[in-house]
């Protein structure tokens, strides 16, 4: 066997296994969670208990980070047609542009040459670049500028998601897409694995560059077919 084809049924099996996690802890989440709201309709004054907001708190955490090993666990699969990922874009910076305008966020597409229809998920393409410009977001709770432009070399499509937030620590980028590992205070550390997923799942990468102070650009390329 190949070293790939060993590096394939490693994957393979980390999926499975997440996979069987998930869904194990699931049942009794839910179960937890709606013996939580039994209790709080015959004690509505657990409502105002500290404890008990605390309790509710972490349960929508755990909910969240089943969901998103969920999605991890199905991000390595693309079902492709051919589209053109620029129009893509118009469609998600849209639909992101009207609600970061209201955080103090200009989020801008631009277009650097003509770009062909690639074969692409379209589920697993909104998802990458909606965390991405979501994350770039989250750099820069007092306001900023998100920079999303887009070029292709006759090769590859290259997409880059830039923003003037405060940057990266040096030291946190040559782990930045591994599995659990978040420098966030309520992160999963699933997130950017997505990301690099969906990525490679489309015959991609997906790299990080960062400037203290100055911000951070996620690059993405595509091949074209």
């Amino acid at each position: 066997m190949s070293k790939q084809s060993h590096t394939d049924a490693g994957q393979n099996e980390s999926y499975l296994l997440l996979s069987k996690v998930s869904h194990e802890i699931r049942n009794p989440v839910a179960l937890i969670n709606s013996f939580l709201q039994l209790l709080v309709s015959n004690h509505p004054e657990l409502k105002e208990d500290n404890c008990y907001l605390k309790i509710e708190e972490n349960m929508d955490y755990l909910k969240a980070l089943l969901d998103e090993l969920s999605t991890y666990n199905h991000s390595h699969a693309a079902n492709t047609e051919d589209l053109n990922p620029y129009l893509l874009l118009q469609s998600i910076t849209a639909s992101a542009g009207t609600l970061l305008e209201a955080q103090g966020i200009d989020l801008q597409l631009s277009k650097d040459s003509a770009i062909p229809r690639i074969p692409i998920d379209k589920v697993k393409f909104q998802q990458l670049f909606t965390n991405l410009i979501r994350n770039a977001a989250e750099a820069m709770p007092d306001g900023g500028t998100i920079r999303v432009s887009i070029s292709c070399d006759g090769d590859a499509v290259t997409i880059k998601v830039q923003d003037t937030g405060s940057g990266i620590p040096e030291e946190y980028l040559p782990t930045l897409f591994d599995l659990f590992v978040t420098h966030k205070k309520n992160g999963t550390g699933l997130g950017l694995a997505i990301c690099r997923e969906i990525a490679a799942a489309h015959g991609g990468t997906i790299t990080a560059e960062s400037v203290s102070g100055e911000g951070s650009t996620f690059t993405v390329t595509f091949p074209v077919a």
